[in-house]
């Protein structure tokens, strides 16, 4: 079905539990993706490296990169955990690559291979996405500032739908506020937040935004809870400003009711859930 009029070049918005499509636009068209790529590598962390997230890693000059940045110096201390809700919440570009070389050198140490860790975390990211469905997209880095990072909206919305789901992962996606500790010689305590706006809506419980403003590039995925109780992922990518997109989600989460009344039943006892406003 075709979704309501939106500002977005492509659009694809499915049931999550159930893989459903509910909409679709030029679903199949590829797409520079930018910082959505976060949701891929948030996936390959907690997919390879789940039971070892308190280990800790000591940031270094390669870690440093530029673009949004979750403020890591180096010679800092952070947990792994502590590094994925700062590439969630903030969208560091520099706790992405952190998580990726620490999670490369892990595979290659396992492998018993010597290599590029960086590389070889990109390389894991695509056999991921792979086999999570997305045939059409391709990584270069783990944060997605290279215009080679590209996928469709279909793609991203089967990502998401792993992502959103995962009870590994949603407490990082639906969090707003976190307070980090870190150690090494410039020690401190810091608070991350969220800049997406779509958090805290009713029912949303995860979100990412995808954007070059110099291209003019808006993208945005949003997950949240249907008042059936079921996850509802949508993918808006090419959307005409950054208040679009948001404009552009709020079109959809207001039709999918009257497209798909089932959606809009609400399940006896449940309570209404929103991202949290501080996650520990």
């Amino acid at each position: 079905m075709a979704p309501p009029d939106v500002t977005a070049s492509s659009v694809f918005v499915l049931n999550a539990e159930t893989g459903q499509p509910l909409y679709a636009k030029n679903e199949n068209e590829v797409f520079w993706i930018l910082s959505l790529t976060k949701l891929v590598t948030a996936y390959v962390l907690v997919d390879r490296m789940g039971d070892r997230l308190s280990e800790t890693v000591t940031i270094d000059w390669p870690h440093l990169v530029r673009g949004s940045t979750a403020g890591l110096k180096r010679r800092d201390v952070w947990s792994l955990q502590d590094l994925l809700y700062g590439m969630v919440l903030v969208s560091g570009n520099d706790a992405s690559v952190a998580i990726a070389d620490y999670t490369g050198r892990a595979l290659l140490t396992q492998e018993k291979k010597r290599g590029d860790s960086i590389k070889r975390f990109v390389e894991e990211m695509r056999s991921a996405a792979t086999a999570l469905g997305a045939t059409h997209a391709n990584f270069a880095d783990p944060y997605g500032l290279s215009p080679a990072n590209v996928a469709t909206a279909h793609d991203v919305g089967l990502i998401a739908a792993s992502v959103f789901t995962d009870p590994r992962l949603l407490p990082a996606w639906a969090c707003t506020e976190r307070t980090v500790e870190i150690g090494g010689p410039k020690a401190r305590t810091v608070t991350l937040q969220t800049t997406l706006e779509i958090l805290g809506e009713d029912g949303v419980i995860g979100a990412k935004t995808g954007s070059h403003v110099g291209k003019s590039i808006y993208n945005l995925v949003t997950a949240w809870h249907a008042p059936n109780g079921q996850t509802i992922v949508a993918v808006v990518l090419g959307s005409a400003s950054h208040p679009a997109r948001y404009e552009d989600m709020h079109a959809i989460m207001a039709a999918l009711p009257h497209d798909y009344p089932a959606l809009g039943e609400p399940v006896t006892g449940a309570v209404s859930e929103t991202a949290a406003t501080n996650c520990h």
